[in-house]
């Protein structure tokens, strides 16, 4: 080593701080107080040499306030909302401002102690991968990983995303367990890592023998073309009307309608939604003279409810301090369910970035499901940052929707295909239900004040108009679904087996949402991922994991010796299924 060298060991530790302040100080980081809260303390925690202490338990009540009498995991997911949510602002920050930053902080899936990577490291390949992964195992494991490694290279590589999720499944193992299962087991590892690896690797292979499937005309839409002043068409369009105590975020507005009788802060005279003349609706807020603000929200509820297809509206967001645009809709049983159990979909919202606001900014949006057990501030959300300095505001507008089929809901901006966001009914909490199996309808407004944009102030614009080009509804087309092919296994009493499910599609399908259950249900299965992709690939595979140990109240459940079945599922975006039966067989513990 050079005399002017800094040994790595101790440049490490003080990079790793220096890093960690930079990262918090970043805007996307350091405005959302639980975010900052959660690093600082599985960070604080790591550096003390405590990563033992790196617990949800710890987290909820040590760093997110919760109540220690109280907190129960099982009913609360506020560790892991926030934990998923610094993992998507971690991993956006490397992808753009942090990208040329020398260390990295990753939170892996499955636990919380913070892990430091090198870029050098990332960017060198599978082998640094490898390195990483599994630094704590012995020659003989690094070389059982390095073949699996290498076989995937010869397949074509890994992307970025496929080496964190590998990286995770790698660190998952452990090792010791493995060794005393010796090499049998070291092969259930093999095929775990290399199936749930290559279930979310494309196989740039295979040939397409025919084109994607294409969408036809809606089977709904409102293409807002009428005379200035005109008022949303009454057979497609109703209002909710008046304050409704703040409509459940503390909001200030009150919304009207052509008919608002009662409502004195709304004017016949100046309507908050009409047709501009040049082919769009108008929704504005606006600011009376007493210092009121009025808007409008309007709706399909009693005229038309939908069930799955693609939705969208081309839409153009005013930008102000307490302005809240949005597009969204709520479960058609709504008044008898009540929320959060109706279920309701944002498929896309703004609010401005302020001092007092954990805010967007002109150039985010948001999409949120919410339901049971994940609602609020703790829904099922992605923001999304649009691409190439474009804003809500934009003149050319932009297009919001969804695409939403049984067990799966996708997002896209501008195109349906360019998926920003994809959840499934895997992705429920613990305790939670997915909601989004029944008819929902539709809704468009722009709110004021309330808790998460904060209140309107002198720079806000009034009036301030949102303004839709046509909101449209297409029907899915058919989409077969692909085959599936699995081989038997047998698992002994106690233990754990994975193996590799193959699938092929007829044609180009897009993603498919895939689930599995086993009879008796006392056998448990587990999927390494719910959702393949089959839009540049007929061939994909997927790791189920069969467990035959569960773990209650009362201690450590192990599954009776005997025949059971798995029956895996998977269902295409126009909900065609194909269904595979397979019995298996546990036997016996030695």
């Amino acid at each position: 080593m050079e005399m002017n060298e800094t040994p790595t060991v101790s440049m490490t530790f003080k990079d790793e701080r220096a890093e960690v302040e930079r990262v918090l100080g970043h805007p996307e980081i350091s405005r959302s107080a639980s975010l900052v809260r959660f690093l600082s303390f599985i960070c604080n925690k790591y550096f003390d040499g405590e990563s033992e202490e790196i617990r949800e338990y710890s987290i909820a009540v040590e760093a997110l306030g919760r109540k220690e009498s109280t907190f129960d995991s099982h009913v609360d997911p506020i560790v892991r909302v926030t934990a998923r949510s610094l993992r998507k602002k971690l991993r956006e920050f490397y992808e753009n401002e942090g990208r040329e930053h020398a260390l990295q902080i990753h939170l892996p899936l499955g636990h919380y102690v913070p892990e430091f990577k090198r870029r050098s490291e990332l960017e060198s390949g599978s082998d640094s991968v490898v390195g990483v992964a599994i630094s704590d195992a012995n020659q003989e494991e690094k070389l059982i990983v390095q073949k699996i490694f290498f076989f995937l290279k010869a397949h074509g590589g890994l992307g970025e995303g496929e080496k964190s999720a590998a990286v995770s499944r790698l660190r998952g193992i452990s090792w010791k367990k493995v060794l005393i299962g010796g090499s049998a087991m070291l092969l259930v590892a093999a095929i775990f890592i290399t199936g749930f690896v290559l279930g979310r690797h494309t196989d740039e292979h295979s040939s397409l023998n025919n084109e994607a499937f294409r969408w036809g005309d809606p089977e709904w839409s409102d293409e807002f073309d009428g005379a200035a002043l005109q008022l949303p068409d009454p057979s497609k369009w109703g209002y909710d009307i008046g304050n409704q105590a703040g409509w459940g975020n503390h909001e200030l507005q009150t919304y009207c309608s052509p008919n608002s009788e009662g409502l004195k802060e709304c004017d016949p005279r100046k309507p908050n939604a009409f047709l501009d003349g040049a082919g769009h609706l108008v929704i504005r807020a606006l600011k009376g003279p007493t210092g009121a603000w009025t808007s409008a929200r309007i709706t399909t509820r009693g005229l038309r409810d939908f069930q799955y297809g693609r939705i969208e509206a081309r839409m153009k967001f005013p930008v102000g301090a307490g302005l809240w645009p949005s597009f969204w809709l709520l479960g058609a049983n709504f008044a008898t369910a009540g929320w959060p159990a109706s279920g309701s979909v944002d498929i896309a919202e703004n609010v401005s970035l302020t001092a007092r606001t954990n805010g967007l900014g002109p150039t985010m949006i948001r999409s949120t499901l919410h339901g049971p057990r994940y609602y609020g501030g703790n829904g099922l959300w992605n923001d999304y940052k649009l691409p190439n300095g474009a804003r809500v505001d934009d003149g050319s507008f932009h297009t919001y929707g969804e695409i939403w089929s049984p067990g799966m809901i996708q997002f896209y901006v501008d195109d349906p295909a360019n998926i920003i966001y994809v959840q499934d009914a895997s992705h429920v909490p613990e305790g939670g239900e997915w909601v989004f199996e029944h008819p929902f309808y539709l809704l468009m407004n722009l709110a004021l004040g309330g808790d998460w944009p904060g209140n309107p102030d002198g720079t806000t614009p009034n009036p301030a108009d949102l303004l839709v080009d046509y909101v449209r509804v297409y029907k899915i087309p058919t989409v077969s679904a692909p085959s599936i092919q699995w081989q038997p296994v047998q698992v002994k009493a106690g233990s754990s087996v994975a193996s590799s499910i193959s699938l092929r599609a007829r044609t180009s399908s897009g993603r498919v949402y895939l689930s599995c259950t086993t009879e008796p249900v006392t056998v448990g299965c587990a999927l390494a991922t719910s959702v393949v992709d089959f839009t540049h690939t007929l061939s994909q595979e997927d790791t189920v994991t069969i467990t035959t140990d569960t773990f209650t109240n009362g201690g450590k459940v192990v599954s009776s010796p005997g025949r059971y079945k798995l029956m895996i599922t998977a269902t295409t975006i126009s909900g065609d299924r194909s269904k595979l039966t397979v019995p298996f067989e546990v036997t016996g513990a030695e």
